[in-house]
């Protein structure tokens, strides 16, 4: 069977103290910041995203629950990519396994190329994104808002 995904998109890791974890990531580890996210849309969500290598950012986000209910003592939740042509038969394809998926986009076009995700959680409890973004070329993806009814840590 082949592989569907195209590599780990993110790493979400929790940081008690952003500007600490941020000097770490970027001092000692030397990833470059590639975004923040502050201010009114992100307000108690708010994080750093380091770009590490030329497809994967990791983020680090204050304690708290993340989308579609992603939580962890280490992580918030990892992302996958998978080609925009493929999302809609990845999403048919574990839910034909019965499990449960949350879908969101990012920013203001549902439509837009890149700001489709979705969500499911493994057996023991981590939740995995499968995200048509691909963060080495698309800018900042903007807010997340759920396709569906009650995703968790997403405004309707």
């Amino acid at each position: 069977m082949p592989d569907l995904t195209m590599g780990v998109t993110e790493l979400v890791i929790e940081a008690r103290d952003l500007d600490a974890s941020e000097r770490f990531y970027s001092d000692v580890l030397g990833l470059p910041v590639v975004g923040r996210w502050e201010g009114d849309a992100f307000r108690g969500r708010e994080a750093v995203w380091m770009q590490s290598g030329d497809r994967t950012r990791i983020g680090l986000w204050r304690p708290q629950v993340g989308i579609a209910g992603s939580r962890g003592g280490v992580h918030v939740h990892f992302a996958m990519t998978v080609a925009e042509a493929d999302y809609d038969a990845v999403v048919a394809r574990i839910r034909s396994h019965g499990e449960y998926v949350d879908e969101v986009y990012f920013g203001d076009d549902p439509t837009a190329a890149g700001q489709r995700s979705a969500y499911v959680t493994d057996p023991d409890g981590h939740v995995v994104e499968l995200w048509t973004r691909d963060v080495a070329t698309q800018g900042a993806a903007g807010p997340p808002h759920a396709t569906g009814p009650a995703v968790a840590g997403v405004d309707g």
